[in-house]
């Protein structure tokens, strides 16, 4: 009986053995500074337990010393079976951080052509025509051309609640660009205006040597605040799914002007420029996942994707005043409208952090490359009747008007 009895206990305890060394999550020796089951750095691993090497510190290495925590005496939660939150593993943190982020950015927009080259006066047929805009480059000139470039910035805060580690996040982005493009028509070819009805053509096409030329300018101002909620997936991939709100305004103002000499014989040596504005505001929900992927020695992969659905209004205003010996070409239209527009926006980089202070601050710098897009953003008219005398003018919106914004972010990010 004594033979068995001790069998049993001996059973017992290599199955509670057995089953504890599979137990999950596996820390570095399942202990940390307040005694809980895991220990994590800034970047969300289990390696910054120790004083002895930053970058592969391990608490069972003889050199390891426990680090009691003074002032704060209540335990981490845990253990966690499968997933447990993200932790910067700051002494006495006050679960707050400021982040700041430089961008550059080259906004894109369709519909923005504002002139063809043509071989033919009258434009019909059009016999080696050309369009003209801002990426479209002049191959008669030997030139290239491309979207210029912008400058801006993102500002935001954020607080971790003790509720699961939530984490509530506002930001602010503002971006801003003035762009500027002029052709010329070389001997024995013509400009044709693209934002001028199409009468005009019999009485303004632009001859040899007289510009063309079309402004665009953008400002962008946008509004986000957040709830997520980061967690370990594994121990080297965190991941952190949000929702909330968006709101803003995206204000365009688009100027031709067609200046020199006119092939009216009563008008010469006269410009026109023609002025549209394309005012936007929304409001709505948004949501999203944010990844990061550890690495080592503080250094991380980054990947974050959202979308967001908005309520808002376009405020689109068009003009040119123009008289000739055919008539009067001035024209003004304006359109306020409701309507839902979407937007998606992605994110991919790399960055780095680390504890400074005897762990009380954290610094981190994260590169990304980012990308934007705004469907239905331009929403001119273009004017097609043909004949001047006919009182109404058949118009419609650009057939293509999606808006992008592509380019780099520079980001610092200070956690207290």
């Amino acid at each position: 009986m004594q033979l068995s009895h001790l069998l049993k206990k001996v059973f017992v305890l290599a199955l509670l053995a057995a089953t504890s060394a599979y137990a999950l999550p596996k820390g570095a020796c399942d202990r940390t500074r307040s005694g809980s089951a895991y220990s994590k750095s800034s970047t969300g691993d289990f390696s910054s337990t120790t004083s002895c090497d930053p970058c592969a510190p391990d608490p069972c290495d003889p050199c390891y010393v426990e680090d009691t925590n003074p002032c704060c005496e209540e335990p981490k939660p845990g253990p966690f079976a499968f997933t447990f939150p993200k932790d910067m593993n700051l002494v006495c943190p006050g679960d707050f951080y400021f982040k700041v982020d430089f961008l550059a950015m080259q906004p894109k927009e369709e519909g923005l052509e504002y002139a063809v080259r043509n071989t033919n006066l009258r434009g019909v047929p059009l016999q080696g025509g050309q369009i003209l805009g801002f990426s479209s480059g002049d191959s008669d000139l030997e030139t290239s051309r491309n979207w210029d470039w912008g400058l801006g910035f993102r500002i935001g805060a954020g607080a971790y609640f003790q509720r699961d580690a939530w984490v509530l996040d506002f930001q602010y982005t503002w971006f801003k660009i003035n762009e500027e493009m002029t052709s010329i028509a070389l001997s024995g070819e013509y400009l044709i205006p693209l934002w001028l009805p199409p009468f005009a053509l019999e009485t303004v096409p632009l001859q040899t040597l007289t510009p063309a030329s079309s402004r665009w300018h953008l400002s962008m101002n946008m509004f986000d605040l957040t709830l997520g909620k980061p967690f370990h997936v594994s121990r080297y991939l965190i991941m952190s799914p949000f929702f909330g709100l968006r709101g803003g305004w995206i204000n365009q103002k688009i100027i031709q002007r067609y200046s020199g000499d006119f092939l009216d014989n009563d008008i010469t040596n006269i410009g026109v420029k023609v002025q549209n504005k394309n005012d936007y505001w929304g409001v709505g929900t948004k949501f999203g996942i944010n990844t990061e992927w550890l690495i080592t020695c503080g250094w991380k992969l980054l990947a974050n994707w959202s979308t967001s659905m908005l309520y808002g209004n376009f405020d689109v205003t068009q003009e040119a005043a123009f008289n000739t010996s055919k008539g009067n070409l001035s024209y003004r239209l304006k359109h306020d409208f409701n309507i839902d527009k979407p937007n998606m926006e992605y994110q991919i980089g790399i960055g780095w952090g680390r504890h400074f202070q005897n762990q009380s601050y954290h610094f981190g710098f994260q590169v990304m490359w980012e990308f934007q897009q705004w469907w239905d953003q331009n929403n001119l008219r273009k004017l097609y009747q043909d004949d001047v005398t006919v009182a109404a003018w058949a118009n419609d919106t650009v057939s293509r008007g999606d808006l992008t914004l592509s380019g780099v972010s520079v980001r610092m990010i200070f956690d207290f």
